[in-house]
Parts: structure tokens; C-alpha cells; sequence
């Protein structure tokens, strides 16, 4: 019996020296550590230290007699007030971790963008690549077509992007840069806005990746991975459609 109120104790949080006093002292009444070391069977210092802790659960109280100082544990039904008071405390603390979660991830070194560069001829296959393992239900585009159609063949386009499915995009928004020659009925259109000044190159945002290409020289794509970023990206892709189509 002895062993599965020790193990109910523990349950609540109770150290094994902290259950042995305990049960010792409600034994003995008010009791000198002395005599609760021995009834428990462990050491005086051992003894002192549970009883320290018991007295900050509010298990144990304390007084004098004489010149002698007792220690007496605490009516068992403050156990139940002990816990109740326990699981408050951890409901408290697990709200208050949850509305710090954001920041928290912020902290730890898996949220900082993942970065992938590549150049040459390989440039525009990874980048499909990526938008294939991607596999998104929406995808907005800013590019310069001009540049892509003075750099690029059309033939080196069509074998790229042979690798995605593009049934899978839904939603599929081009703000662009120069006139359009390969218009697709799949694909939403808006000229970009003049005031937003001149830019060479493409910016693509899908799930959490946004890829940047540059085809002067020889093609180089960036590809950052980063929830937050794409996010943000977004954003701004939005308000400058809005800024674009519908003024």
C-alpha cells in the first residue's frame, strides 16, 4: 500500500525522498528531522532537503517546541489544492508558450532561409525542378519578358518546364514587363505599372519559395526557402497587382 501511495506522490511531482517524508511525518505527527530521517530511512541531509521542498509545495509547516524545531505534513487534502493549483500554473505557462511560438522559431537556427544558387545551364532546370517538388496550388510571377525572350530560346523554355504540372497550379498570376508572345489560357496577366521602375530579371513566389533569375550574362536563379519571406513576398506581389490592374 505504502509503495502505490509513493507512486500516486510521485505522480503529483513528489521526489521519492520527498514521499518518504511526507508519509513519515503524517505518521509521526510533528516530528524533529532527526526523527524523520530515521522513520523515513534516508539521510539528516537527505531529510532537510525534502522537507525544504515540501515546505515551498505548501505540504509541510513547521514550528517550535522549546528549543526543539518540528515539522508536521500538512492535511493530505492540500495535495488536491497542491495540484490543482500545479496544473493552473502549466495551463497558464502552455498558453503563454503557444502565443510565443512565433517568436521562439525565430530564435532557433531551423527557421533561417535555406539558400540554393544556380548558374549556368543548369540554372533554368532547377528552378523548375524545384517548382515540380514544390507542386503548388498557387504561384505569382514579376518578369521582365523582354529579357527572358532576348536571352532565352523558346526551345530552351518548352524542355524546362516540361517537368511541372501545371494542372496542379490553380491559380497562376503573371505581372510583367514587355508584351506577351506566348499568351496561355491558363495563366492570369497584368502589365506592371511603369511607376514601379525598371528591372531586369524574374521573381517567382510559390508555397514557401521565392526564386530569383537574372538571364543577362548567363542565367543565375536563386532559390531562399522561407515561410515568413514567401509570405511577405506575397504581400507585396498583391499590392502591386492591385497598384497594376485595377487602377
Amino acid at each position: 500500500m505504502a509503495k502505490d501511495i509513493q507512486k500516486l506522490l510521485a505522480n503529483v511531482g513528489l521526489l521519492p525522498s520527498e514521499s518518504k517524508v511526507y508519509l513519515s511525518t503524517l505518521e509521526l505527527g510533528p516530528a524533529t528531522v532527526q526523527h524523520i530521517a530515521q522513520k523515513a530511512k534516508i539521510s539528516r541531509t537527505a531529510a532537510y532537503e525534502a522537507i525544504e521542498m515540501l515546505q515551498k509545495r505548501g505540504l509541510m509547516s513547521s514550528s517550535l517546541s522549546g528549543k526543539k524545531h518540528l515539522f508536521a505534513s500538512e492535511d493530505p487534502s492540500r495535495i488536491v489544492s497542491y495540484l490543482k493549483e500545479e496544473q493552473q500554473k502549466f495551463s497558464s505557462t502552455l498558453s503563454d508558450i503557444e502565443g510565443m511560438v512565433g517568436t521562439l522559431q525565430l530564435m532557433t537556427g531551423g527557421i533561417k532561409p535555406v539558400v540554393k544558387v544556380y548558374d549556368g545551364e543548369e540554372a533554368l532546370p532547377a528552378y523548375f525542378d524545384q517548382l515540380s517538388k514544390a507542386n503548388p496550388d498557387t504561384m505569382f510571377e514579376i518578369s521582365n519578358l523582354d529579357d527572358v525572350y532576348k536571352h532565352l530560346t523558346s526551345d530552351t523554355i518548352q524542355k524546362s518546364r516540361k517537368s511541372v504540372s501545371w494542372k496542379s497550379i490553380k491559380t497562376l498570376r503573371l505581372l510583367h514587363r514587355g508584351e506577351i508572345r506566348n499568351r496561355r489560357d491558363d495563366v492570369e496577366y497584368c502589365k506592371l505599372d511603369e511607376t514601379f521602375g525598371e528591372f531586369h530579371g524574374d521573381i517567382s513566389i510559390y508555397g514557401d519559395f521565392v526564386s530569383l533569375m537574372t538571364f543577362i550574362g548567363h542565367p543565375v536563379v536563386v532559390v531562399l526557402e522561407s515561410k515568413s519571406v514567401a509570405d511577405t513576398m506575397r504581400t507585396l506581389f498583391m499590392a502591386a497587382w492591385a497598384s497594376s490592374c485595377h487602377s
